[in-house]
Parts: C-alpha cells; structure tokens; sequence
C-alpha cells in the first residue's frame, strides 16, 4: 500500500489542474461553434397595433485562425405585399473576430472612423452566453446599437436581438435555433 501512495498523491495532485483546463475551455467560445437553424419572431413599438414578423436564422459559429472565430449569419424575412405571396427579404453578415486582451473579450478589425457611420463590433463570452454588440453613430450624431444574445444549452441555442437607436428600444427578435451540424 505504501508504494501506491505516491502515486495516488501524484494522481490528486494532478487532477484538479486537469479540471481547470477543461473548466477554462468550458468557458471559451468552442462551446459555440457550430452550424445553428431555427425561426423568430420580431416585434417592435407597433406590434400591438400590426402583425409580427417571423424571421428564418441560419447562425455558423468556426474557430478562426487568430484564436477568435468566425460568425456568419442570415436573416430571411417575409413581410410586406400580398400575406400570399410576401416580400422576402434575405441579409447575410460574416464577422471574424480576434481576442482582445481581456479574457473572454473579443473585437474585429475596425474598417474605418465611427465618426464617419463606420460600425464598431465586439462579442464578450459570459457562461453559455455570447454577447455581440454592433455599435454605429448616424449622419446626425445619433447612435444606435444592436445587441445579440445567444445562450447554448444541450442541442440548441436561444437567440435575443435588440435595436436600440438613442437609448429607445426599437426592434427586439427572440428566437430558438437546433444545432443542425458542425
């Protein structure tokens, strides 16, 4: 028994720094990537007054070769015109962003001065949350942020958008997409 001491020591000892690194990366951002799909639905001031919008999400979260990831996402929208035959409106946006250097922080390359209607985006992991803020100033000096929440639990994940233009919520979209592949 003496002689597996050492090594039931070496084995405790061990252990717990095997579980932080596991903990950190539980932490990180791979617990995102992946290919997600689902719908929401839009609403806005008005929504009480007019129909809602329902919104088809296609979200791929890749590792990127900086450390950070790569988020590409569409939004497909069917509003306007004959509730038959409606417009169907398609925006696509593909992001890469790198670590910043706080812990869990992440930004991409800035394409140019805010000032000028150049938009400012970063993400932040908290938990199985992941925070993506776009931040724009308008023509007329007034700003406006988007905020996108996705939470990743079990085999999906559950999406929230916010427009906020000076401090007035102008859009929010709640969504639930299923991790479709890798």
């Amino acid at each position: 028994m003496s002689r597996f001491l050492p090594l039931m020591l070496a084995l405790l000892v061990a252990l717990p720094a095997g579980l932080s690194s596991t903990a950190a990366k539980a932490q990180g951002v791979e617990k995102f990537f992946g290919h997600f799909e689902g719908s929401g639905i839009s609403e806005n001031a008005d929504s009480i007054y007019f129909a809602v919008s329902v919104r088809d999400l296609d979200v791929k979260f890749s590792a990127a070769p900086n450390g950070g990831f790569t988020l590409d996402w569409t939004t497909v929208t069917r509003e306007k015109g004959d509730p038959n035959n409606p417009k169907v409106k398609r925006k696509q946006a593909a992001l890469t962003f790198m670590p910043a250097k706080n812990p869990g922080v992440y930004r991409t390359e800035s394409g140019g001065d805010p000032l000028d209607g150049a938009p400012i985006w970063w993400s932040r992991v908290d938990g199985n949350s992941l925070y993506t803020y776009r931040m724009q100033i308008n023509e007329d000096g007034t700003w406006q942020v988007q905020k996108y929440v996705r939470t990743v639990s079990g085999s999906g994940m559950e999406l929230v958008f916010e427009s906020i233009q000076d401090g007035e919520q102008v859009r929010q979209v709640k969504a639930r997409l299923i991790k479709v592949g890798n």
